[in-house]
C-alpha cells in the first residue's frame, strides 16, 4: 500500500475549478472577471489553484503564480520577472535558464520592452529604491500583454502580505493598475478571509465590485466521505467509522488526509485488510493526543501563534472555555471571572485571526477539532499532574472509545429525534444560516408527528409551542418536489391551531418549483448544510443521511 501523495493529492472542489477555468477561458474571449479565492489555512486554495494552472497549461496564456507568504520585497522582485520570462521560454520552447540575467539574454530579442523593464526592476531593487521598483512591477503585465499579443493570469497566493512591504498605498496603487490591464487577470488568494474582505472593501474599493469573492470551506458531509474513500483506496473502513471520521474532523481536508494515512500506515503494521475501531482509535491518539503526533504539533504552533506574553493566559482560558461550550459573552464572563472589556477584545482578535467566528451572540471556534484537541489534549496537559505513567493517555483513548460510542447513539436516532432535540437548545437567538437570518424562539411542548396528507402518504414532523405561536417543522430526506409540497401545505391548513411559522427541512433539497411556492407561501426551507451548521453552533454531531 502507498501511503498518501500530497504532492499530486487532489479530491473535490470541481465546482470552484470550473468556475475559475471559466474565468480564464472568458480572458481569452476579451471578458474579464477578477476573482478572490478566501478560505482558512489548509483548506485547499493552493492545491486548488495548482490544479487550474496544470490543467490549463496548454491553453495560449500565461500563467505566474507567486506565494507571498512570509516574503520579503526582493523574493517579490526576483521571482515576479523570472517567473515571467522563464514561463514565455517554457511555452516558446526555447532553451531555459534560473539564473534571471541569463534569462533576459535568452527573451531580449523576442520582448525587449519587457526585458528592460526587468532589468530596471532589478537595479532599483539592488539599490533598495523599492517604491520606484514597485511601480514598475505593477506596469510589467501590461507590457509583457503588449509585447506577447496573449493574457496573462496573475496568481498573488496569500496577497495581503503585500502590506508587509512598507510601502505607501500598496494596493491603492494596485487597484489603479488593474484597473487599467485589461488583458490580465489577477486571481488572489488569502487564508485570512476577515483581512481580505477589508482589503477588497476598503483599499481596493474601486474593484470589489470586479472581484468574484469565492469562500473555500472545509468540505461538506458527503465530500468528506468521498476523500476518505479517495485516500483509503483499497482499505475496508465500515461506514459507521467513515461518518465519525468525517464528523470528527470538520470535513477539513488536511486533517483527513493526515489521519488517513496514519490509518494506512496502522492497517499494514497490523496487517489488517479492514480497518477497525481499535485502529481508528490508535490513529487518533498517534497524531492528536501525543505531543509529537503531526496533527498536535500543527495545533501546539498555532497556539503559539495567538499567544502574546501580555495576553497568552487570557487567550488560553477563553479558546479553553469557548472549547467547554461557553458561546455567550455573559456565559464568559461568568466562566472566566475577567472584566468585559478583556474578553470582548481577546475575542475580536481571535476573529481577525480567523480562530473564532460569532453568529449572532454565539461565538465559536472554527475549525471543530481544534476546539477538540483544546478541551481533551491542551488544557488537560497544562493542568495535568501525571503520577501515573501513562494515565494521561489512557483517559485520551477512554475519551475518543466514548466519543465513537455517542456517536454512534446519535447516528442511529431517526431525523424527528435529533430535530426535536436540537430544538430544546433553541432560547429566542438569531442565527445565520447560508446568508439569512433566523429569530428561533425559545419552544415548550415539543412533539413528534406523523402527518398523512390527501394522497395517503405520511411525512414525519415535529411540533412546538412557543410565545408566538406554534411552529411545524415538516422533515424529508428524500428531495421535496411539487406534488409533495402541495400535499404539505394542504395538512398545514387544515391544522388548528394553524402553525404561525413552518419549516421544511429537506436533506436533498426542493425542486425549483417547490421551491418558489414555498417561499411564496411564506415557508423557511432548511437544507443539510443549514440544519448542519445549526447543529455545529449546538456543539452537536452532525445530521448523517
Amino acid at each position: 500500500m502507498n501511503l498518501i501523495d500530497f504532492d499530486h493529492n487532489f479530491f473535490g472542489r470541481r465546482g470552484v475549478l470550473e468556475v475559475l477555468k471559466k474565468r480564464v477561458m472568458g480572458l481569452k474571449e476579451g471578458y474579464r472577471q477578477n476573482v478572490a479565492l478566501l478560505g482558512n489555512r489548509y483548506v485547499g486554495k493552493t492545491a486548488l489553484l495548482q490544479r487550474l494552472m496544470s490543467q490549463m497549461e496548454e491553453l495560449e496564456v500565461f500563467f505566474l503564480y507567486l506565494d507571498l507568504e512570509a516574503r520579503d520585497f526582493d523574493y517579490f522582485a526576483v521571482q515576479f520577472t523570472k517567473s515571467l520570462l522563464y514561463n514565455f521560454l517554457k511555452q516558446e520552447n526555447l532553451p531555459l535558464q534560473e539564473d534571471l540575467k541569463l534569462l533576459c539574454a535568452e527573451a531580449k530579442d523576442l520582448l525587449p520592452r519587457t526585458v528592460f523593464l526587468v532589468q530596471a526592476i532589478e537595479e532599483l531593487t539592488a539599490q533598495g529604491k523599492v517604491v520606484e521598483a514597485y511601480h514598475m512591477i505593477l506596469s510589467l503585465p501590461e507590457v509583457f500583454t503588449q509585447e506577447t499579443g496573449r493574457s496573462l493570469v496573475l496568481v498573488l497566493d496569500e496577497f495581503g502580505a503585500l502590506e508587509n512591504f512598507d510601502i505607501p498605498d500598496v494596493f491603492a496603487q494596485l487597484g489603479q493598475r488593474i484597473m487599467t490591464q485589461k488583458n490580465c487577470l489577477y486571481i488572489v488568494s488569502s487564508s485570512s478571509p476577515q483581512q481580505a474582505q477589508t482589503i477588497l472593501s476598503e483599499k481596493l474599493s474601486l474593484l470589489f465590485g470586479n472581484f468574484e469573492v469565492i469562500s473555500l470551506e472545509p468540505f461538506n458531509f458527503l465530500e468528506a466521505q468521498g476523500l476518505i474513500d479517495h485516500n483509503l483506496n483499497g482499505v475496508k473502513l465500515g461506514l459507521y467509522l467513515k461518518n465519525f471520521i468525517a464528523d470528527f474532523t470538520g470535513g477539513h481536508p488536511l486533517y483527513i488526509n493526515l489521519l488517513c494515512q496514519e490509518l494506512i500506515y496502522l492497517s499494514g503494521v497490523y496487517a489488517q485488510k479492514e480497518i477497525y475501531a481499535p485502529i481508528v482509535i490508535a490513529a487518533i491518539e498517534n497524531v492528536i493526543f501525543n505531543p509529537w503526533g503531526v496533527i498536535s504539533r500543527h495545533f501546539e504552533l498555532q497556539i503559539n501563534s495567538l499567544t502574546r506574553p501580555k495576553c497568552a493566559g487570557t487567550t488560553v482560558t477563553l479558546l479553553g472555555a469557548l472549547a467547554q461550550g461557553k458561546h455567550k459573552i455573559s456565559d464568559l464572563l461568568e466562566s472566566l471571572k475577567l472584566k468585559n472589556s478583556q474578553v470582548v477584545s481577546r475575542i475580536n482578535a481571535l476573529q481577525e485571526a480567523n480562530i473564532v467566528e460569532r453568529n449572532g451572540n454565539y461565538y465559536h471556534i472554527k475549525d471543530k477539532l481544534f476546539s477538540y484537541w483544546i478541551k481533551y489534549v491542551y488544557q488537560r496537559r497544562l493542568r495535568a499532574i501525571d503520577l501515573e505513567a501513562g494515565r494521561s493517555r489512557k483517559q485520551f483513548k477512554e475519551e475518543i472509545n466514548r466519543a465513537l460510542n455517542d456517536f454512534g447513539l446519535v447516528a442511529r436516532k431517526d431525523l424527528s429525534s435529533r430535530v426535536a432535540d436540537l430544538m430544546q437548545k433553541f432560547d429566542n437567538e438569531s442565527f445565520v444560516l447560508c446568508g439569512r437570518r433566523y429569530k428561533l424562539t425559545s419552544f415548550r411542548d415539543i412533539k413528534i408527528l406523523k402527518l398523512r396528507t390527501g394522497t395517503g402518504n405520511y411525512f414525519d414532523a415535529v411540533s412546538a409551542a412557543s410565545q408566538e405561536g406554534d411552529w411545524l417543522v415538516v422533515l424529508k430526506k428524500d428531495p421535496v418536489h411539487d406534488n409533495d409540497l402541495s400535499g404539505i401545505l394542504e395538512e398545514i391548513k387544515k391544522l388548528d391551531p394553524r402553525p404561525s411559522r413552518s419549516i421544511i427541512v429537506s436533506l436533498s433539497g426542493l425542486d425549483e418549483n417547490a421551491k418558489v411556492r414555498a417561499l411564496q407561501e411564506k415557508l423557511w426551507i432548511w437544507d443539510e448544510d443549514q440544519l448542519n451548521s445549526l447543529m455545529h453552533l449546538f456543539d452537536e454531531p452532525i445530521i448523517v443521511r
